[in-house]
């Protein structure tokens, strides 16, 4: 197939080109609607979700400071104070003893702020010398501190001095359950060795008593939605993971698909991720105006539709100007085609009536020509009838069988003396005994039509072939000219009504426009099928198939 250039696709029509020029502007400036509405759509949301996610981590670090000051207020109490000055003189470390006599007395405290009135060890761990001790709640001495717990405690009482902290706890991973460790650091005033003082308590023990306690007491929705939302787990779900993301603590209620951050506390203060996840369902209260959607579905179906609607209304614009220029071309052409033959019967009328011919002969010639006028007339006025009852849906035929030869022979035989002063020949090339199903004058009009484009489209002097043969149950018919041709491109555009390819308007070459379509109309209407090939010497090749034999289609 040959390329197709731009200029071809365009139409020719300048309103039908100021259509185009319309439309395409149309569709830029509502795709650039359609890219502005999504980055807007896009920037509005980020900065609703970088608001809910400050939503999260402000509840995130609220949950850390409220169960920090569960923890404090039941620890500082047993630890010794950091930062004391002992008296001066030689004395052993401050003994554990002391801490397992606090933790004896809050026990009977009536405000029951124990955490863990039963933890797994009580602890003085030497960070300069090997003076460590350890007993269990009620005082009786342990084996010795677990080494991941004082590695553990070693390294977090480190940070104690730069940060300024006076206290801290740690969660050390262990196999047989997680155990959180809350210390502080204090140091003798003469000999100046170091201890850390500190408290191993269950990480389930935690989850219940701490974590559990500063969620469900702890208040973290926002002020605003108070009178909406009368609980925590109803505005959030937090959850208290490992560095590895195991969970040591979950508030029970999942919201997956909410707006999320997390909390990373340094060892000190736990050494844990806090990660709170917004329910998804209050995130519109929570944004004024509401969160958009990632697509703004809304927006792109009503650019959609208006795109539609352009390229619609484009189409049927474009559609509406080449059907008036293809009327126009239309009514031209045949008023062109009636005048030529109308003037040429009457010239010949006025001959014979006038007593001009000078014999009989040629009277006769005048007479022959006004008939052949005539039936050019004739077909030319049967093209548009059939056109019309076409469009309507009338067209009717009655399919019988006929002698194919005799009709190829019977219509060259009316068109050859149309062409006979162009020295234009019809050869019929046809076996004998051919017989085809068609209707008599639609087969008649269809190969009149083929034969008048033919001869019109074709060189004076050329041999117009027509011809038939038997192909299985069909009967082929084939018009070839010498004409120029009709490109690949154009052999299926060439079926329409009123459509003429350029190379003919620029020959100068007259015709309607609707031999073809009415050829079409009629084959198919007979249940028959037509297209165009390349003639054997050039040209253009015209078939026709119809059924053939004795039984009706």
């Amino acid at each position: 197939m040959s390329p197709v250039s731009v200029r071809e696709l365009l139409p020719r029509d300048g309103w039908a080109r100021a259509i185009v020029a319309g439309v395409a502007v149309g569709v830029l400036v509502t795709g650039l609607a359609a890219i502005g509405a999504v980055r807007s759509r896009t920037a509005i949301r980020a900065a609703a979700v970088a608001s809910l996610t400050n939503y999260a981590s402000v509840a995130a670090e609220q949950f850390a400071n409220g169960y920090e000051a569960i923890i404090r207020q039941s620890f500082v109490p047993i630890i010794p104070t950091p930062g004391y000055v002992d008296p001066p003189g030689r004395r052993d470390p401050l003994p554990v003893a002391d801490m397992v006599e606090m933790i004896g007395r809050l026990r009977i405290d009536p405000c029951h702020c124990m955490v863990s009135p039963s933890p797994t060890a009580v602890f003085r761990l030497g960070l300069d010398s090997n003076d460590t001790e350890a007993v269990d709640s009620a005082g009786g001495r342990l084996a010795g501190l677990d080494s991941a717990i004082a590695a553990a405690t070693h390294r977090a009482s480190d940070s104690l001095g730069p940060t300024g902290a006076r206290y801290g706890f740690v969660l050390v991973p262990k196999a047989g359950g997680d155990q959180f460790v809350f210390f502080t650091r204090r140091a003798d005033s003469v000999s100046g060795r170091r201890y850390v003082y500190g408290i191993v308590v269950p990480a389930a023990v935690m989850a219940e008593r701490v974590y559990a306690t500063a969620f469900r007491t702890i208040r973290l929705v926002p002020r605003y939605l108070l009178s909406t939302v009368a609980r925590n787990d109803q505005y959030l779900e937090v959850e208290v993971l490992r560095r590895d993301g195991t969970a040591v603590y979950s508030s029970g209620r999942a919201y997956g698909g909410g707006p999320t951050d997390a909390l990373v506390l340094p060892v000190i203060r736990g050494g844990v991720a806090i990660a709170v996840r917004l329910n998804p369902a209050l995130k519109d209260a929570l944004m004024p105006g509401g969160v958009p959607a990632p697509v703004p579905v809304r927006e792109l179906i009503l650019i959609g539709l208006s795109l539609g609607l352009l390229v619609t209304i484009g189409t049927f614009g474009i559609r509406a100007a080449e059907l008036a220029r293809l009327r126009s071309d239309f009514a031209s052409s045949v008023t062109h085609e009636l005048r030529t033959p109308l003037t040429q019967i009457r010239l010949a009328a006025e001959t014979v009536l006038l007593g001009r011919s000078r014999s009989a002969e040629a009277a006769a010639r005048s007479l022959t020509s006004v008939v052949a006028e005539t039936r050019r007339l004739q077909h030319l006025i049967d093209n548009v009838l059939h056109f019309s009852r076409a469009e309507r849906r009338l067209t009717r035929v009655r399919v019988e069988p006929l002698d194919l030869v005799a009709a190829l022979y019977d219509v060259a035989g009316l068109f050859a003396p149309l062409v006979a002063d162009r020295g234009i020949a019809v050869l019929v090339e046809a076996p004998e005994e051919l017989t085809i199903c068609a209707d008599p004058n639609a087969l008649r009009q269809v190969l009149l039509n083929l034969l008048d484009n033919a001869a019109r489209f074709g060189p004076d002097q050329q041999p117009i072939r027509l011809g038939a043969c038997r192909r299985g149950a069909e009967m082929e018919i084939w018009v070839e000219d010498q004409g120029p041709g009709i490109p690949v491109r154009d052999r299926e555009r060439v079926w329409r009504a009123f459509v003429r390819l350029g190379h003919d308007r620029e020959s100068g070459s007259t015709g309607t426009g609707l031999g073809l379509a009415v050829v079409k109309e009629l084959v198919e209407a007979q249940r028959g099928r037509c297209w165009l090939e390349t003639g054997s010497v050039g040209g253009t090749r015209v078939i026709v198939r119809l059924a053939a034999g004795e039984a009706a289609v």
